[in-house]
């Protein structure tokens, strides 16, 4: 063997080793964003299913105002807690601008 193709001989060898270490990291990063993407996937999954628990909550939180707003609900609260009646005809007053 000549000192040349030595020398290429120990290129070639190195650039292969390069090449074999470059692709084993490539491989290794591949498997651990694959698994980071899986577990943002499932993180994601919870955040959604807690997001559509809280607008249920929140639907029926709105509802409950609804019926708290109620007119009739104000009136026998009035009524029962406070004591406050209809006046009669006689005690109504008009007033006029």
């Amino acid at each position: 063997m000549k000192d040349g193709e030595k020398i290429s001989s120990q290129w070639s060898l190195a650039v292969l080793l390069v090449l074999y270490l470059t692709v084993i990291v490539v491989a290794i990063m591949v498997v651990m964003h694959r698994h980071q993407s899986r577990a943002l996937f499932v993180e994601s999954q919870k955040l959604e299913k807690h997001h559509n628990i809280l607008i249920a909550h929140w639907s029926r939180l709105k509802l409950e105002q609804g019926v708290v707003l109620n007119e009739i609900y104000v009136e026998r609260k009035a009524r029962e807690n406070l004591g406050m009646r209809m006046p009669k005809a006689k005690n109504k007053k008009m007033v006029r601008e």
